[in-house]
Order: structure tokens, then C-alpha cells, then sequence
């Protein structure tokens, strides 16, 4: 697929039922209620830049959310972060997720000046770290820790 026949721009309230039917066909649960509250905490709290969709023949095909932090978990200076990233499988492969994540990057980069981008992935999904690391992404020093709380 052509990169210019992929169109990206900035995430809309009205671009819920698609990212809700991109969720579902990945990972096979209906969420709505998860993607309305996750919408309206990005519009009010994350930079409109950074939670973008990619459009393909008219068509919203994939989306990213993502948003910035400075000075958080010991980390200096503002970072980027990228929470999640969504394309319709029909549309994987053709570019779509790496023009999202290079649209992302490159805001971050001229309206920030943020020079690290951080994600969390799972290690088990290895098309997941597959993806991140064919754009440069690279097992960072920081550690994820975790604690069940049992009833």
C-alpha cells in the first residue's frame, strides 16, 4: 500500500465505533464502555497530537494512543509514551501501525522536543515486539514491577 494513501490525523470523539470495532476484531471482546472512558480521559488530559488514527480509502484502519510525561518513574526530562496501538488485521502489514507510530515520534519530536519514547509489551507476543523493535525500539533499563492484591 502506497504511504500516501494513508491518511493520519488526529483522533475524534467520532471515531469511537471504530476503534471499538478494531479492538474487538483483535482481541475478540466488545469493550465500548473501556474506549468511551478512554476517550474522554484523552480529551481533556492528552495532547491532541498524540492520540492519532490512520485512515485507508476513507476509512479509519488503525489508531494510537498516546501521550507525554515529565520527570515521572525517575525518568528525566518529558518522554513520549505510547498505551496502545490498534490496526485492523485485514490492514496489517501494508504500513499502517508504522505510519501511525512515525507520525507520533516525529510530533512528539517538533512539538515537544521529546527525544525517548517508552512502551510496555508483553514478551510473549512476539508480533508485538517484532513491530516495536522494526522501528528501533530497544529493551530499556527500566523494570516493571508488579503486586497481585488477592481478596
Amino acid at each position: 500500500m502506497p504511504r500516501d494513501s494513508i491518511h493520519i490525523r488526529k483522533l475524534t470523539a467520532d471515531d469511537l465505533a471504530a476503534v471499538t470495532r478494531i479492538d474487538e476484531k483483535i482481541t475478540g471482546q466488545e469493550r465500548k464502555e473501556l474506549w468511551t472512558k478512554r476517550l474522554d480521559a484523552y480529551e481533556g488530559i492528552r495532547p491532541p497530537w498524540a492520540c492519532l488514527v490512520a485512515e485507508y480509502d476513507g476509512r479509519v484502519v488503525g489508531f494510537v494512543f498516546g501521550w507525554t510525561s515529565g520527570w515521572e518513574f525517575g525518568i528525566r526530562g518529558e518522554v513520549g509514551w505510547i498505551d496502545f496501538i490498534g490496526v485492523d488485521p485485514v490492514y496489517r502489514g501494508k504500513g499502517i501501525g508504522r505510519a501511525l507510530l512515525e507520525a507520533f515520534i516525529e510530533n512528539a519530536r517538533e512539538r515537544r522536543g521529546i527525544e525517548q519514547i517508552f512502551t510496555l509489551v508483553d514478551p510473549d507476543d512476539a508480533e508485538i515486539n517484532q513491530f516495536f523493535t522494526s522501528l528501533g525500539f530497544t529493551p530499556g533499563k527500566m523494570k516493571h514491577l508488579q503486586k497481585r492484591i488477592v481478596p
